[in-house]
Order: C-alpha cells, then structure tokens, then sequence
C-alpha cells in the first residue's frame, strides 16, 4: 500500500513477498492480479497483459530501468509488432517489487500508452548479512504423465567491511505442456451457395472511401451488379467493382476444419549476478549481467481437412469434372447454409486427379516439429551520488537477443471423393463422415506425402544510456527540480525464407536467364501412383533459375506407399481431450519414418544467411532491419501547496523525444504475362529498399495529489500527453509490385498493384485524463476507485488500406497502391475499483483470513477498426470491457494459503490473423490456489500449488458460429519446498 500512496502519479504494486504467496510464476502472471491489468494465457501460462485495455505491443516494460527485448522470432515469418515481450523469460523469483504506471511523469521513458511496467530486482547491498534461499520444485499437466523440475537459487553477501556486495539469482524451469483443440481455423466467403436473396452483409471495406461503399452497399440485387461501373476508378476497376458488390451475398465457410494436438517442452533458465559497491556515503556504483535461455521442443499434430478455394467440391457431370465458380456454386450437391448464411455442411468433390481439386489431397494428417533457440543478454551498470542538494543517476545498458527458429514438418495426405464435413450443433466442433474406402485408416487412400523445411532467425539489440538528476531548490513551494535525458540505439533484424533475384537478364518476359539465390522454404514431396512399376522415382529439383530450385518431387508406387504407411503411422500418445462425438485418438506419421525416403540435402542452415547462387557465385540473403535511434530530455518540478487546509503535492514535466529510423526490406517486382494462352505471374526482379525518417514529440504532464482527510483520503488528478512507436513489422519497407501485360479477358486479368509497408507511420499519440480516491481507514485496509479517459489521437490501422493510384516510383506510372496508414478518432474510458482487508476483527484463528477483490470496467468509442472477413465493425483489440480478481487468503501461524480467481470478459484477439479473420475470444475465468508450511526446521517451508483449478478451456470464434478454435491446456500442479537461511 506505501508504494501507491507515495507514487508520483496513478500506480498500482506488487512485491515479492506478494508474488511468492500466489501460484504465479512470471512477472505477467503477478501482474494479472492488478486492477486494470488484463492477462492473456499460451497454453495455459500468463505470456502477455493489455493494459486499460491496450494491447501489449503498445506498453512498456522495463527491468531496473532497461527496455526488455522482444524474442518472439522473425516478424516475416511469425507475425507480431517486435515490440512486446514474452513473460514466460521474467521469472517471479528474480522480482524485488513491480510498479504498474497506468499515469505519465515527464522522468519515465516513453513508449507506452497502456501503462509502463517497471520490474525491479534486488541489489545485494539491500541485504544486511549474507542471505542464501533454495526453492526445489515439481510440475505436472493433468494431460500428461510426468513430472518436470523447478528450481530457484538465490545468494547474496557482503566483503570489505559491507561495501562490496555480490548477488547471484538463477532460476532453471522444464515447462511441458499439452493443448487439445478443435478448430474450424479461420473462414471465408467464397460464393453464394444458398441463392438467397438476403445479402450476407452489406459491403464495406476500410480501404474505401464511404462514397464508394455506399454505392457498392446500395445495389439491391445481386443480378445488380453485373451492370455496374465502378464508382471510382483511382480506386478499383469495373470488373473488382462487380466482383465487391457480388461478394455481399457470399456465405461464410469454414476454410481449415481439423483436431489438433499441440505439445511444447519449454526448457529455460533465467540468471542475474551483480556487484554492488559504495565508495563512499555519497557515491554508490554497481554492475548486472543477466542472461535468459531459451530451448523450446514443440510439435503440433494436425488431423484435418481445407476449403480455402471451390475446387475442393468439383464433383463429376457425366465424364467431366468442371470446375465450381461463384455462377455454380448454388448448384454443388450437399452444401447446408443455415439463416445467417453460414455453412454448416458441405461434401467434398468426388473428382481425383489433380491436387487440392475434388477429393484429391482433401485430407491431410501432419506432425510438424519446431526448435526455438533464444539467447538474452543484458549488461546494466550505474551510479548514484547523493551530494548535500543535489543528486546524480546514471544508468547504461548494453542487451542483445537472437531466436533462431527451424521447422520440419511432415504430412500424409488422402484422397476423400464425398468426405462430409459438419459443424456440431452448439460448439461448431467438425465432425467427419468418410466414404467407404477413402478414410485416413485407409492406407489405399494415401495420394501424396510431404516434408517440409522452414529455417529463419532474428535479433535485438538496444544500447541505451540515461542521466537523471535531483535538485533541491530548499523553497516552500518547490520541493524538487528533476532534469535529465536518454538515448537508446536499437536495431532489429531478420532473416526469413529468403531467395531472390540477384539479377533478371536480358530478357525480362524470360526467366530462364535469371541469377538467383534459393530459398530456404523446401518442399520434397512423392505423388502415390496406383500404376507405377519402380518403389520410387529420382527425386526431380525444380528449375535451377527459380528460387524454389531445392524443391523436389517424385512419385512412389502403392505398394512402396503401402509400406511406409504402415511403419510410419503411429497413434497419439494419450487420448484426445474432447473424445465423444469427436474420435478419442487417431493415427499420424512420425517424420523420419518418412524423411528417410526423400530428399532432405538442403535441410539445414547452409544456406540461411548467404549461399551459392545459380552462376557459382556466393551472395547474401535480404534481411529486413529496423535501426531505431532516440534521444529525450525532461524536466519535471516537484511542488507542494497547502491550500485550504489540505496537504496539496504534485509534479509538473515535460519530455521531449526525438526518434530517428532507419529501415531496410525487399523490393520485389512480379510481372504477369500469357504464357501458353495463360496468364502467369512471375518474379523479375527483387532489390533493397532503404529509408530513413525522423519525428520530434513533446509529452507534457501533471500529477496532483490532495490528501483530503490527512493521511486517510487522497485525491489524483492526472494528465498526460503519451506516445507508442510504430510496430516493427508495418514500418518495414518491404514492397510488392505487380504489373500486368496480359489483356486476355481472364480473371486474372488486373491493374497494376503495389503492397507496401509505410516508414513514414506516425506513432500512436493519446492525450490521457486520471481521477481517482484512495482511502486508507486503516492499516490493514484499503479502497480505492479510479476514472480515466483516453484520447487516442493519432493510431494506426492493423491492415494495408487502399490508397487509389499513386505514382509510386516518380516516372509517371500508376500503380494501385496498399498500405499502412494511420487512423485517429477513438477513445478508451473506464473505471478501477479495488478493495483489500484483513479481518483481523474476527476472534482466534478466523482473524488470519483476508480478501482482496478489484475490478475494471472499460469501454472504447470511435474505433474505426473493421472486419476483413465481412466488414463489420470491430471493438478495441485487447480490450475486454469487464475484468476482475476476488482472492480469499489466510495467514496464521505457520499456514499461508491463497485462493485466486482471475476473469476477463469477451475480447478481440486480433482483428485480422493471417487469413484476414477477426478473432474474438470468449470470456475466461481461471482459478489458482497455493498453500504453504513454514515446518519446524528454521528457514524450511513446505507448499503445494495449483493452476487451472476449474478446468477452464478457451475459445475463439469469428463472430456467430464462425468458431476459430476451442483448446484445452490443462491443469498444473505443483509441490515443492524453499529453504532461506
């Protein structure tokens, strides 16, 4: 409670004997249990917060001063905005005390519009004699049979007559864990199926003017829309005109319906080792070194089946197979769409013959195993001298991270001609009928195995200095003058699949001159051919001007495939969570059962950061990089004001900050031409693409605190100007350019389009108002409301919007061009309501219990963030309008137990994944429980812990019966024991 009562400006905090009393194991999960924190889970353990309902990316976390580093792997590859954290890498035993700054003062670090989590650790010259503390303990999944270690060792102590300190803090956890999901993956609205004259939705696209949605939107037919013409050709042709305005009467399918069973085997080990040292009373010094690594073993099993494009329900008309399109698609036999224009069934084609059309490939089982390598390194060093008025800190870091990430993956695929798959009533579960003879048991059903190789890399790095310092002007109103100013250099960098076009040749309308250097996305795949007389055929590599050259093919006879099946196909390890209707346990390949037959030559990283290109010689792969400079200066003036009666204090700062980015990505010219009377898109061309920029912001703030009743009630008032920089990943210049020389009439005829990432984004810039009552009746209670509002002035908008025809390269040609752009409008208001006691009131052994309760309510306006799926308009990602803690807990004697419940109300997750679907999670409740002993052995004490406790699963949909996935991660228990001496 002192903490938040003496705290600059609105704060909430935990400390480490608060952590230690909960079954949380990382900073995330203890700050869960903060008013206005929101904690979202990775298979069942705390991995991210939004903060009053901002989104993790958007907040700032900090350990002793210093920016923590994103490890979540290549943003190419994996997503995400590189600018949030994994909690999982924070262990709760290296945490002295977290602050969670939901206000703004001009000395604090900007970066955040959330709130800022200070995470601060323990220095060895706090201890006054030597401490030593041991925690032993083990863990264990409901879902899975075993037990796994955790440990935690602390030292610290004193040389040189107590002014050299030493401190050593190492934690080492084995984390395995298992998810069981059933998913129908994400969604799509390919064609009208049920020739209703209802729309589906009435057309709006975020990309588009309103005058052009309007006119899209106002066509009552969709006969209509054949005839119209486009409302805005800087915008979209004629022909995409027609095509937008059909797609409102376009259902919704579900494009990836499949079980899945995921397991991960986390292996972590966290250190921290300083030394402290006073020189004198007034001048104190230390240096840290702390290091995390990270080894992840994962493997995800997949059992299921697509319908990502009509062809999977082309089915024969006499002795063709034509092909399904939008004009047939209400003609397909078995597609079921219930009143709000979902399928709810559908039979896949009963035509074979060519891959991912029909039954052929229509089912697929696959294990896919990922291995993660993550390295943190961070070296802090500083100073503090205390002079008689003046004070100095100074504080330097130096951190690095790298994640190196490879994957294989190995799948076998049937043919299934009338597989039926249905949406389960209720929980929209897939259920698959198969056709007799053509079921994932059927080892004559096999068409097609596959491996797969994916390698990729990248790394952070942050060099950051900071100077504060303290005056103390000795005036009755100012009390004190805060100055000072940081400067941090920081650089992300990464290395994806790669293979590119050195250089296209002479012939630009040819490929076959092209220089190139290869991929290190790999394919070796075998076709299963009924009539083949050899087991197998030479492995066939693609064209060696293409950057897919290390691909290969070849085709397996069916006695072959017959044996590998049966020596490759193993059943899961245990049964499947959600066994009933759907199957307890199926068969899936193990992937060297099925590697050692093909060609896995280039599976490895020889050739991830540079190789061998086509004419001999060696060239480096394109990274992506952002190098991001910033420099600020502040000053922040204490003061103090009695006035009428009351105790009145506050501060008052402004902040000024400087961002200077470098970027670098690829440039990539497609160019798309008949070839054999087909039109065929290639690439020509790639090349770097270089920009730099810079943006100046100033951040004033004030904080005011008024002790309305002396040391009893006090009154906040809060103001602050705030930024958030761009995510990595839209600032990124990486381009995509397609021309089109072909006028055939098709489909796939088109304008020509760039897609971009935008340098020149402006950051996230939010003016942010905080009142709020703090009443302390006495020292065992308190309770306390607070009201805050968000102006979110300037944002950015999570998808590429259309921007008409721009000329982008400054020669006179016009490209239809997509990007990132920024957005402005919205606004977040909530209240925080906390209430903690101890009833000490109550007689004998009931005087130990206590409870604490909050809860956060929360709502935004004006979000402009709209569904790519259908258009529909989508609440404040991160933002869950209603979320609370209730704890109930007992301390007595030599017991000590804690009973926790966390709930967080509905959320958008996201509002495009990959596939462009918004994803909504459903609302979560999970209850945690610890109890500990202190036993008669000094220094000793006994506990047992468990997470989970209800057995909560959780689910995501994509709005109405659309569901994303439904997961169950399990329950953890833990016992274990500490020692401290």
């Amino acid at each position: 409670m002192g903490r938040k009562r003496n705290a600059g400006t609105v704060s909430d905090s935990i400390v480490a004997d608060d952590i230690g009393q909960f079954p949380d194991k990382n900073v995330g999960e203890a700050l869960g249990r903060v008013t206005g924190v929101q904690l979202s889970r990775d298979f069942g353990e705390g991995n991210a917060v939004s903060i009053r309902g901002v989104e993790p990316d958007l907040n700032r976390v900090e350990v002793n001063g210093v920016s923590i580093l994103s490890t979540a792997g290549n943003l190419n590859v994996y997503g995400g905005g590189g600018r949030s954290n994994d909690f999982r890498e924070l262990p709760a035993e290296m945490v002295k005390s977290i602050d969670v700054f939901k206000g703004f003062t001009s000395d604090m670090t900007e970066g955040s519009v959330g709130g800022t989590v200070a995470v601060t650790t323990r220095k060895p010259l706090d201890f006054r004699e030597p401490t030593f503390s041991l925690t032993l303990s083990g863990q264990k999944l409901d879902t899975l049979p075993d037990w796994k270690p955790r440990a935690s060792l602390f030292g610290a102590t004193q040389f040189l007559d107590g002014r050299l300190g030493v401190m050593a803090n190492v934690t080492y956890d084995r984390v395995l864990t298992r998810g069981d999901f059933y998913d129908g993956n994400s969604w799509a609205r390919l064609a009208d199926f049920d020739n209703s004259a209802e729309k589906t939705v009435s057309y709006y696209n975020q990309s588009y003017s309103q005058a052009v949605n309007d006119a899209l939107a106002s066509v009552g037919t969709e006969a209509g829309c054949a005839t119209i013409s486009t409302p805005d050709a800087n915008v979209l042709t004629t022909s995409a005109a027609r095509t937008a305005c059909q797609s409102q009467w376009y259902d919704y399918n579900p494009r990836v319906s499949r079980y899945r069973v995921w397991t991960r085997d986390d292996e972590r080990t966290s250190g921290e080792f300083t030394l402290e040292y006073e020189f004198s009373d007034s001048l104190r010094a230390f240096a840290t070194y702390q290091t995390n690594s990270r080894t992840q073993q994962l493997n995800d099993i997949n059992y299921g089946t697509d319908f990502t494009s009509l062809d999977r329900l082309n089915y024969a008309v006499g002795a063709t197979c034509p092909r399904v399109t939008t004009t047939t698609a209400q003609n397909v036999p078995g597609v079921v769409v219930d009143e709000n224009h979902n399928v709810t069934s559908y039979v896949v084609g009963n035509c074979l013959g060519t891959s991912g059309r029909g039954g052929d490939t229509a089912f697929s089982i696959s294990s896919r195993d990922f291995l993660y390598e993550t390295e943190s390194n961070y070296l802090t060093y500083g100073f503090r001298w205390v002079g008689d008025r003046l004070k100095v800190d100074f504080l330097g870091a130096n951190a690095e991270t790298e994640t190196l990430s490879q994957t294989n993956n190995v799948s076998v695929s049937f043919n299934t001609p009338g597989l039926v798959v249905t949406l389960e009533p209720g929980t929209s579960a897939p259920v698959f009928t198969f056709a007799e003879g053509y079921s994932p048991s059927d080892a004559s059903a096999v068409s097609q195995y596959q491996i797969q190789y994916r390698p990729s890399q990248s790394s952070n790095s942050e060099d950051q200095y900071k100077l504060d310092a303290e005056f103390d002007p000795r005036t009755t109103f100012l009390t004190n003058i805060k100055f000072g100013g940081r400067y941090s250099d920081a650089k992300t960098k990464g290395y994806d699949y790669g293979g590119f076009i050195i250089s296209p040749g002479a012939n630009l309308a040819s490929e076959v001159d092209n220089i190139v250097i290869y991929a290190n996305s790999i394919n070796s795949t075998a076709r299963v051919s009924d009539t083949a007389t050899v087991d197998q055929t030479e492995a066939l590599y693609g064209n060696l001007y293409q950057t897919n050259y290390f691909t290969t093919t070849e085709t397996w006879s069916r006695a072959f495939s017959n044996s590998v099946f049966d020596a490759a196909m193993t059943p899961l390890p245990s049964d499947f969570h959600y066994a009933g209707t759907l199957p307890s346990t199926w068969m899936y390949p193990d992937y060297n059962s099925v590697a050692q037959y093909l060609d896995t030559t280039n599976f490895n990283l020889n050739n991830l950061y540079s190789g061998v290109g086509n004419d001999g010689n060696t060239y480096d792969q394109i990274p992506y990089s952002v190098n991001e400079k910033t420099d600020a200066q502040y000053v922040r003036l204490d003061w103090q004001l009695p006035l009428l009666g009351l105790d009145i204090v506050g501060n008052l700062g402004l902040r000024r900050v400087h961002t200077e980015t470098n970027t670098s990505g690829k440039f990539t010219r497609n160019e798309t031409r008949l070839v054999n009377g087909v039109a065929t898109t290639a690439v020509v061309s790639n090349t770097v693409v270089n920009q730099t920029r810079d943006y100046t912001k100033w951040l004033p703030s004030f904080n005011m605190n008024a002790w309305l009743i002396d040391n009893t009630l006090s009154m906040r008032v809060g103001y602050a100007k705030l930024m958030a920089r761009p995510l990595y990943n839209f600032l990124v210049p990486n381009m995509t350019c397609t021309i089109n020389y072909t006028n055939d009439g098709t489909s796939d005829d088109g304008p020509d389009s760039c897609s971009a990432g935008n340098p020149d984004l402006k950051p996230y810039e939010a003016s942010q108002y905080d009142l709020s009552f703090e009443w302390y009746p006495n020292r065992d209670t308190q309770l306390s409301a607070g009201f805050f509002y968000k102006d979110i002035e300037t944002f950015y908008l999570s998808s590429r919007t259309s921007l008409g025809q721009q000329d982008v390269f400054g020669d006179g040609v016009l490209y239809f061009y997509n990007s990132y752009i920024n957005g402005e409008g919205a606004t977040i208001s909530g209240v925080e309501l906390t209430a903690k006691t101890a009833f000490t009131f109550l007689p004998g052994v009931f005087s130990g219990f206590g409870a604490d309760v909050n809860y956060t309510y929360q709502e935004a306006t004006g979000v402009g963030v709209y569904s790519q799926l259908d258009g529909s308009e989508l609440p404040y990602p991160g933002l869950s309008s209603d979320s609370y803690n209730a704890t109930l807990w007992y301390e007595r004697g030599p017991i000590n137990a804690r009973l926790a419940y966390n709930y967080r109300s509905e959320y958008l997750v996201t509002a495009a994944d990959q596939s462009g679907n918004p994803v909504i999670k459903d609302p979560t409740g999970y209850l945690d429980g610890k109890i500990s002993w202190k036993a008669p052995v000094k220094g000793l004490t006994l506990f047992a812990e468990g997470k989970n406790l209800t057995g909560e699963d959780e689910t995501t949909w994509a709005g109405d019966i659309r569901l994303i996935s439904t997961g169950y991660s399990g329950r953890r228990f833990f016992a274990g024991l500490t020692y401290k001496y």
